[in-house]
């Protein structure tokens, strides 16, 4: 199938693959993962764990105090996993591109991070394999493959994050410290960090401390982009807290949206990583 009929698949429209492959990446893998102490009967949170309720007034400080130490806690306890396999149906929309995908996502703790990018009529558009100091791209509607450092995954995204940041953001996993500043509110928790050139907004529950909405913003550079994403549809599967379902809203010179419902997910099973460069394929070094 020549490259414009594979688009026409795929529901491509536009040229910008390249684009669609980051976003799905950067921000439609985004799997709200948390650990559990101990396993419970399957449960699902249908709507955004985000509340809009307004700040309440705590009886002591001391409440405020227990309640911050338990979120860190649990937001900073390891996760104990080895693999992590994906299935997920994604539905994404750019001012360059739009269209339906099924994207599979395959995980090595700490090493790599597979991903497969299928059309509706089960045509693979893209491949990306990333590890902690590189990415390779197969792009196989344009018959090349695209290799580059992990930097290199910075300037496309204008956010300034390594492996193990993508990492976390993969697993949904947000690093808290006794700096960020914390508001409680009448059934959620709001914890916010900035430095010089990131600035990250989380909100869990109070009831379980599920991640119900991330969001991410560059300060640094006249070029603002922006990522917010909600969680929803948690299920409990291997002592771990996982969203099913999430909706992102990138902003910034590229905005996009993308919608990824997972169908099948599992942790801790034997996996292959397979990742084959074509002869044929036209080598572009970023």
């Amino acid at each position: 199938m020549n490259p414009n009929a594979a688009k026409a698949a795929l529901g491509i429209r536009g040229n910008n693959m390249q684009r669609i492959i980051f976003i799905v990446f950067v921000f439609g893998l985004m799997s709200g993962v948390g650990c559990r102490t101990a396993k419970k009967a399957q449960h699902v949170v249908r709507d955004s764990a985000v509340s809009s309720s307004p700040a309440v007034k705590l009886k002591s400080a001391d409440s405020a105090a227990v309640l911050k130490q338990q979120l860190m806690s649990v937001a900073n306890a390891p996760l104990n996993f080895n693999t992590f396999y994906g299935r997920a149906k994604a539905s994404f929309s750019s001012p360059q591109a739009a269209g339906n995908a099924t994207v599979y996502i395959k995980m090595l703790k700490d090493s790599i991070i597979w991903i497969s990018i299928t059309g509706p009529l089960n045509i693979e558009g893209a491949r990306v394999l990333v590890t902690p100091d590189s990415i390779k791209v197969i792009n196989k509607l344009e018959n090349t493959v695209q290799l580059s450092s992990i930097d290199h995954l910075q300037k496309i995204t204008k956010l300034p994050l390594g492996f193990s940041d993508f990492q976390n953001i993969i697993l949904g996993k947000a690093v808290l410290n006794g700096n960020n500043n914390y508001q409680v509110k009448k059934d959620s928790i709001t914890v916010s960090d900035s430095d010089e050139v990131l600035r990250s907004v989380y909100s869990f529950t109070k009831n379980g401390f599920l991640l119900g909405q991330s969001n991410y913003e560059t300060i640094s550079s006249s070029d603002v982009t922006g990522a917010n994403i909600f969680y929803n549809d948690y299920h409990v599967i291997d002592n771990f807290n996982f969203s099913a379902s999430r909706d992102i809203a990138v902003s910034g010179k590229s905005p996009a949206s993308l919608t990824l419902n997972f169908k099948d997910y599992n942790f801790n099973q034997p996996l292959s990583f397979v990742f084959t460069i074509s002869k044929n394929y036209r080598v572009k070094y970023e």
